[in-house]
């Protein structure tokens, strides 16, 4: 019975679908196993059949939701521009062992602002910035507390800002110095280490006015020309230049020859003729001239004369060590010509320029010398060719000395002590001061420097041990009779 029942409705479907009333069956979906699908009821709302070429009913509208596009920002990059072009050359760069300390100096770069450092030693791996020099205008840095007997490296380079940007250049070749010990400013002479051997000098035996004027026993041998210790370096290229007599001590400048040291005072006992110490100046100027006003201490400085108070003289030899360091002047008074010797006497410092003619030297009044020493100029004075160093007695008699070159046969060559009275209390409206005719003229070994009085005796100084080319060498402050330079 089932199977006439199964037969019978197999018979119905073949029926109704020749007949169109039931929709055909996807193969593809038979084939492929796709899952059911909602089952579809035919239209007969037309009493016909499924129009499968279109629908037989409009579909509900679906309104289309566009959708809002967030832009994607894509980030700027920050762009590095390339600085290359403004990098400074490498300077030159030069390294001196000192005690405990090294002195780094270069050549300037032009357009720097500044310049950095690097240092290390043989057991560093790599430089390492050691100081940063703000500076455009320096060349030199001092780097102390090292150890005496370690090699250091050094290299430096200079850096300038560019658009806001710091551009550092390109760096110098490395160089090295080793810290020493330096030993102590020399007080001996330099050539003729007893009386005796002085004695038998060239110079001794051949100018024999100043050995008839000369005082042995009062005359002391120049400090620092063996060996100066020059804050901490040893330097033997020291020339003296001026000389004054300060309170309890004579004064001598001194400047190195190679412009590698700064410029030094030393400072001698005027009672015993003894080398105590030295101060080490801020500068590497000539320093020509040197005097005393009774509270300062002057020194030439180019076209310029600076000063510091005496204490700094005190201060020194109360220190009791080799040398003291002055890191700045008092003031510095600029003049209209280079400050080659100085003098002082009744309130008026006289300045003058080294010169191969006849020339002029100025007066200038000073004021405010307890605070910030002036100078007012005031008053004139002719005064020979070469004169190399001037000194006042207490009356006003005025001694200098004139020198030029080493040698007798070299053109020009001159070498001589002259003494005047000048008429100080006749200078006329334009400050104008008559000189007078010389008292005395004495010739002296060659490279006579800077001059000072004391009691009776006049001090004079001398430049000739340093040049190898001097044939009469003089190792010492001499100390000649003042009345034998009048009479």
């Amino acid at each position: 019975m089932k199977d006439n029942f199964a037969k019978g409705i197999a018979t119905c479907l073949t029926l109704a679908m020749i007949l169109g009333n039931l929709p055909e069956v996807s193969s593809v979906m038979a084939e492929t196993g796709a899952p059911a699908t909602e089952a579809v009821t035919p239209d007969t709302s037309s009493g016909g059949a499924v129009n499968t070429d279109k629908p037989t009913a409009t579909p509900t509208e679906t309104a289309t939701v566009t959708p809002t596009v967030t832009p994607t920002v894509t980030p700027t990059a920050t762009v590095t521009p390339d600085m290359s072009a403004y990098r400074l050359p490498a300077t030159t760069l030069k390294a001196r062992g000192g005690a405990s300390r090294v002195r780094l100096s270069w050549s300037k770069a032009s357009g720097a602002e500044g310049y950095y450092i690097y240092s290390r030693t043989a057991a560093d791996a790599a430089y390492t910035l050691m100081a940063t020099v703000k500076d455009a205008a320096a060349t030199e840095y001092t780097k102390t507390s090292l150890v005496n007997g370690t090699t250091y490296y050094y290299r430096i380079a200079a850096y300038r800002t560019v658009n806001g940007v710091v551009v550092e250049g390109d760096l110098s070749t490395a160089v090295s110095a080793t810290p020493v010990s330096v030993s102590a400013t020399s007080k001996t002479a330099k050539k003729y280490s007893t009386k005796a051997k002085f004695k038998a000098s060239p110079a001794y035996k051949t100018y024999k006015k100043t050995k008839a004027a000369m005082n042995y026993n009062k005359s002391f041998a120049i400090p620092g020309m063996k060996t100066t210790n020059a804050g901490g370096f040893a330097c033997t290229t020291m020339v003296p230049q001026g000389m004054c007599l300060a309170g309890s001590y004579f004064l001598i400048s001194a400047y190195d020859y190679k412009k590698e040291d700064s410029s030094v005072i030393y400072v001698v006992s005027r009672a015993s003729k003894s080398y105590i110490t030295t101060i080490v100046l801020p500068s590497k100027a000539k320093v020509g001239g040197l005097a005393f006003d009774g509270t300062n201490v002057w020194v030439s400085k180019g076209k310029a004369v600076a000063s510091f108070p005496y204490s700094v003289v005190t201060d020194a030899v109360n220190a009791g060590t080799s040398y003291s360091v002055l890191n700045s002047y008092r003031n510095v008074c600029a003049i209209d010509s280079t400050a080659s010797y100085m003098g002082y006497y009744n309130g008026v410092l006289w300045i003058g320029s080294f010169s191969q003619s006849t020339s002029t030297m100025k007066g200038y009044r000073l004021s405010n010398t307890q605070t910030l020493p002036s100078l007012v100029p005031a008053y004139t004075m002719s005064v020979p060719s070469k004169t190399q160093g001037i000194t006042f007695s207490s009356d006003g008699t005025m001694i200098l000395t004139r020198s030029y070159r080493t040698k007798k046969a070299k053109s020009g060559y001159i070498s001589q002590i002259r003494t005047y009275r000048p008429s100080f209390a006749q200078a006329n409206g334009s400050g104008k001061v008559l000189k007078n005719t010389a008292l005395k003229k004495m010739k002296l070994p060659p490279m006579s420097e800077g001059v000072a009085i004391y009691g009776t005796y006049t001090y004079v100084l001398f430049s000739s041990s340093y040049y190898k080319s001097c044939k009469y060498p003089v190792d010492r402050v001499l100390a000649l009779k003042t009345n034998k330079l009048i009479e």
